[in-house]
């Protein structure tokens, strides 16, 4: 298989990155399985929410990075940076859309965003939520050439690395450079999640490894 282009993510990519996280997260997921428990509203709720994050999150705080092979985006990585907090005068206007594509489940939403607030280090870091690739290409790299691009980020800025993951998924973020340093629940009878972080790597180390 080719190897794939990383490159910032645009507006005209919400659609495709839609799509691909959509499958990618379909299933066994913890945290959109606690947002919406019940299955049919998950599955039609779950990719407004998405579209919404990625319109009035991501991009805007330039948080966005897609994957694509011969022009096909097949691959997405969504993150907050350092410092970013979910809400704002960006959310508020875009109030309507959220509570369209969230309903009822706005509470637990919040409950996600606390969460990821109790496990984010003290010290400068990006914030990875989303990571996924198209079910028909998943095993082939793209999600590692997608966080190769975010850790040589992380690392020009000096930053750490964080996100939370389920049980399933610790190994694979230990192969990638992160340790597990803790857990956090979400809500009060949630799922348990794993912190995962990644420490910076003086580039001049990096270079002298390549």
């Amino acid at each position: 298989m080719a190897r794939p282009l990383v490159r910032a993510a645009t507006r005209a990519d919400i659609d495709p990155m839609v799509r691909v996280l959509a499958a990618a997260f379909a299933h066994d997921d913890p945290v959109d399985e606690y947002v919406f428990p019940d299955e049919t509203v998950r599955h039609r709720r779950a990719p407004r929410m998405l579209r919404a994050m990625i319109k009035h999150r991501f991009l805007p705080a330039g948080g966005a990075e897609v994957a694509l092979l011969d022009d096909r985006v097949v691959g997405v990585l969504l993150w907050y940076p350092h410092g970013y907090r979910p809400g704002g005068l960006r959310e508020m206007l875009a109030g309507p859309e959220f509570l369209a594509a969230m309903g009822t489940a706005v509470r637990r939403g919040s409950d996600v965003d606390a969460a990821m607030d109790r496990a984010a280090p003290t010290e400068p870091h990006l914030f990875h939520v989303y990571l996924g690739a198209d079910p028909a290409v998943q095993r082939s790299g793209i999600g590692r050439a997608l966080y190769a691009s975010f850790t040589d980020k992380a690392d020009r800025q000096g930053a750490a690395l964080c996100g939370i993951c389920k049980d399933a998924n610790v190994d694979y973020y230990r192969a990638l450079g992160n340790e597990r340093v803790g857990a956090v629940r979400l809500g009060t009878a949630g799922p348990e999640l794993n912190i995962m972080v990644r420490r910076p790597q003086p580039l001049e180390l990096r270079n002298a490894h390549d």
